[in-house]
């Protein structure tokens, strides 16, 4: 124990980061390899006023860890109740160089209104509240059930559109969950949702904010105040939506973009904090700069899902987990998509690859749009990025986007072209949702949301990036499409298969497990010139219940801008083909009409997608 002027400072256990709380007081736990000594500045958050500033030296320091107790006595005279102090209790680390935040602070006081930092300090908060999780679990859903619906906190409800209580929060998003719940998707992807630096001054910009939240300023541990609605307690909203999404079958993902430098220790720590605090379900990182294999090899985090552009290898994969955790998120499939969705010459290989891939080790994600790009409604809506709002002069985002405006740039009246843009879309949910392994949803692509040509909106706080809520009234047909197939998905456990194809009749059924067709059965057509594809699920290889197999499906593309006759593949013996799905014709399922299809052949109209599933005879 040591003691001088400003009060007395006890040494407390550096076994965790941050705060933690007892009955007898907090302790404050700091890593700080490069300085010998520091200052704890306590504040009346409210007033902004310093209370105490306590001196800590090597004697309260274990390794490179600055650990000290303070009961809550020496700060009852600031507060008249333990409960009061708590909430009003805020604290800053000082040394030469200034004061700072604590990167591992709970909560963070200053930010509470978005892109409006208030004037003064911002200042780390206590929280640390006891919060009733009742009976909640972490889902663990396999990466073979689980379809991903990625979104912004604030862009997802802030539109009056959305029609919500509290638009741009958590709350709103636990607003939405029956929406969420009819779409069909079991796990939300967020965009940065821990408290980060809207304004870009350090980067000498002054007329833009950063409204994604990528920022060089960043809080990890602290869920971000301007996203709740009641902003004395985001921690409990943020729990509260987790929990009521958890209790609606829906995992939540949360985006953490650690920046250059980053402590790997400090990022597995907050990563674990996430898990136990907030019963987060899994992370999409970065590998540029955290080594994203050791993280996913952490044994608290081998029930919790890691997302990343790829194994990096500082580590080697394990092999026979259980439940194995890492799934492997990047552009390969979105860009091989792309291109043979608007018909590029020599991917009729490369998608047949991209389509079916699985890897035996960890999950695949799939997406045809991101963030950092078109919606899909641009993507087939123009030609070239048009960014000029962001005030860059077009030189932000992606300059290949592999889209196509099907005859206009941009916003047209003309029928045929709105008509072909839409059967684009039929197209490339068809392609996302029968594809085998994860599929990733970007927010509003369901009901064709658009940002007006911007594939880059990170500064863009306003009604390019907010989805339309508007759109799914108008676009209820889209919707209903994307419905079905996510419901066609979860009910044929072949197009979601735990393992890689083996591409051979391993079970001596007549068929293998896979194959793939040109025009006619057996032989494909892989030209450059070439922009037809069947592909064959046998069924047989799949269970659907304890008492019966899977249909088998044959899925014929046609992304020639021609008319092509295709033959169909012979199926199991005492079964034919029917038709089940057809992009054409404002789209047609199954159920909703009767069509003669026992033809062994078939005319597929240019650029469109036929179904075909097998029946007892």
């Amino acid at each position: 124990m040591k003691s001088n002027k400003e009060g007395t400072v006890t040494k407390g256990s550096a076994e965790q980061l941050g705060i933690t709380l007892s009955k007898e007081g907090i302790t404050f736990s700091l890593f700080l390899s490069a300085e010998k000594e520091c200052r704890l500045n306590l504040y009346n958050r409210t007033s902004v006023r310093q209370l105490i500033s306590l001196r800590l030296t090597e004697d309260v320091k274990t390794g490179n860890i600055f650990s000290v107790f303070i009961k809550y006595k020496q700060l009852k005279k600031y507060f008249e109740e333990q409960e009061d102090l708590l909430k009003n209790l805020g604290y800053l680390y000082e040394t030469r160089q200034g004061e700072f935040l604590d990167p591992c602070a709970a909560l963070v006081y200053g930010r509470e209104e978005f892109g409006r930092r208030k004037e003064g300090k911002l200042l780390g908060g206590i929280g640390g509240e006891v919060y009733d999780w009742e009976e909640d679990r972490p889902l663990r859903r396999p990466y073979n059930e689980t379809i991903l619906y990625k979104l912004h906190v604030r862009g997802f409800t802030k539109d009056v559109s959305s029609k919500v209580q509290y638009p741009g929060t958590f709350l709103g998003i636990t607003e939405k969950i029956p929406y969420l719940k009819e779409l069909g998707i079991n796990c939300l992807l967020l965009m940065p949702a821990y408290d980060f630096e809207e304004s870009m001054k350090e980067e000498g910009i002054t007329d833009r904010i950063n409204y994604w939240g990528y920022s060089r300023t960043n809080a990890y541990f602290a869920p971000k105040t301007s996203y709740a609605a009641i902003k004395e307690r985001p921690d409990k909203e943020l729990k509260d939506m987790v929990k009521a999404l958890h209790q609606n079958g829906i995992e939540v993902i949360m985006e953490i973009n650690f920046t250059a430098g980053t402590n790997t220790m400090l990022a597995l720590e907050c990563l674990r904090y996430w898990v136990k605090d907030y019963h987060i379900d899994g992370f999409k990182l970065s590998n540029e700069n955290v080594p994203v294999s050791v993280l996913a090899s952490d044994p608290v985090l081998g029930g919790t899902k890691i997302l990343s552009e790829g194994w990096d290898y500082k580590t080697a994969p394990e092999k026979n987990k259980v439940f194995q955790n890492y799934g492997e998120c990047n552009d390969n499939y979105s860009n091989t998509c792309k291109r043979f969705l608007r018909g590029d010459e020599e991917q009729a290989g490369e998608f047949a690859k991209q389509f079916t891939l699985l890897c035996a080790d960890w999950g695949s994600i799939k997406y045809i749009t991101n963030h950092d790009g078109f919606t899909l409604w641009d993507l087939v809506s123009y030609d070239k990025k048009h960014n000029e709002v962001n005030g860059e002069n077009g030189r932000d985002g992606q300059g290949y986007n592999y889209s196509w405006n099907c005859g206009r740039e941009g916003r047209t009246g003309k029928k045929a072209v709105l008509e072909l843009r839409k059967r684009q879309v039929r197209n490339a949910f068809t392609i996302l949702l029968l594809s085998q392994g994860t599929p990733l949803i970007l927010s509003g692509d369901e009901f064709l949301n658009s940002q007006e040509g911007n594939n880059n909106p990170y500064c863009q706080d306003n009604k390019i990036s907010w989805l339309n809520w508007d759109n799914l009234l108008k676009e209820e047909e889209t919707f209903n499409w994307v419905k079905s197939l996510i419901q066609i998905r979860k009910e044929h456990p072949v197009f979601c298969r735990k393992e890689p194809f083996r591409h051979m009749d391993y079970i001596y059924c007549g068929m293998p497990d896979i194959s793939f067709h040109g025009t006619n059965p057996w032989y494909t057509e892989y030209d450059h010139y070439s922009r037809q594809l069947g592909v064959m699920l046998c069924g047989a290889y799949v269970s659907k219940d304890r008492t019966s197999f899977d249909e088998s499906f044959y899925i014929a593309f046609n992304f020639h801008w021609e008319n092509h006759e295709f033959h169909l593949p012979d199926a199991l013996s005492g079964e034919e083909w029917s038709l089940f799905l057809s992009t054409v014709d404002d789209g047609y399922m199954e159920d909703e009409k009767e069509k003669d299809t026992k033809a062994k052949s078939f005319l597929l109209p240019a650029r469109s997608i036929r179904v075909y599933k097998s029946k007892k005879v």
